[in-house]
């Protein structure tokens, strides 16, 4: 009791001129129709701030759903785009045949990026329509993997980060073919060989899945030319590509299966 008495004895007087503020303040916001539309403004003001503080860090913990719903989106949308295009008469396609592929939405829950072989695990597994084979995008559309194995509700893919993994890519703009490696060392950037020196390449050139393997749309970028050299040999140029997806910030991707895979490998397994 002596404390609290002696607390008040010291801060008696900041108490009362606090007091005294408030009261003063209170009567000059009150006094006019102009002073009460002033406080009224800046009220309002440092309200508004405060909301669209809570607002911008409610949206920020939000993005990973936001990201997740448009991802689920962007494969729902291409599937669709499959399916119109399956409808179009024979006569009216302009290429001889037309790919049929699903598209699968997933979530990277793991990934390696440091060793010489990567993988990144899913989120999806048999259950959800996932199987060996199968490639992975960003949902922008670059190269990331391809799935080699699966559980029932998780999936591991090996990343283009992997020195086993080999695709074929070819030069959109003038249609050059070769194969795309990692040789191991920077983790943005992959081997693209064999590519012939009559190839019109040039710095900045857009490089895409080939289309030959069971994996990949054609459509799917791999990267972009950042240096080209002549092999010893003189015949084909070796590239260096800088990759399209940013494989150390994975988190979204799609998965995408070619419904015609199987039934290719299996005869290319037969005549071989």
């Amino acid at each position: 009791m002596q404390k609290l008495i002696q607390f008040i004895r010291k801060t008696s007087v900041a108490i009362v001129f606090i007091i005294l503020e408030i009261i003063a303040i209170r009567s000059y916001a009150y006094s006019t129709p102009y002073t009460q539309a002033r406080l009224l403004v800046w009220s309002n003001n440092v309200v508004g701030y405060f909301h669209s503080a809570f607002s911008n860090i409610s949206s920020y913990f939000g993005l990973r759903e936001e990201n997740s719903r448009l991802t689920e989106h962007i494969a729902e949308l291409e599937n669709r785009i499959r399916t119109l295009e399956q409808a179009i008469p024979a006569e009216k396609i302009e290429v001889e045949t037309l790919k049929r592929y699903e598209y699968f939405p997933a979530k990277v829950i793991s990934a390696t990026t440091n060793r010489r072989r990567n993988f990144i695990t899913l989120d999806k597994g048999y259950q959800d329509g996932v199987s060996t084979d199968m490639a992975v995008v960003t949902p922008e559309g670059s190269a990331v993997g391809v799935v080699v194995d699966c559980s029932e509700n998780y999936a591991v893919a090996k990343t283009l980060l992997n020195v086993d993994f080999r695709i074929s890519g070819v030069l959109t703009r003038d249609g050059s073919h070769g194969s795309i490696v990692w040789a191991g060392e920077d983790i943005q950037v992959v081997d693209f060989l064999e590519l012939s020196k009559y190839a019109d390449v040039k710095e900045g050139d857009e490089v895409r899945a080939a289309g030959f393997s069971h994996y990949f749309p054609s459509e799917v970028v791999v990267g972009h030319i950042e240096k080209m050299e002549l092999g010893k040999n003189g015949a084909s140029y070796n590239c260096k590509v800088r990759l399209a997806a940013d494989m150390d910030r994975l988190r979204n991707v799609i998965l995408i299966r070619n419904t015609n895979g199987g039934e290719a490998q299996a005869l290319e397994s037969k005549v071989n």
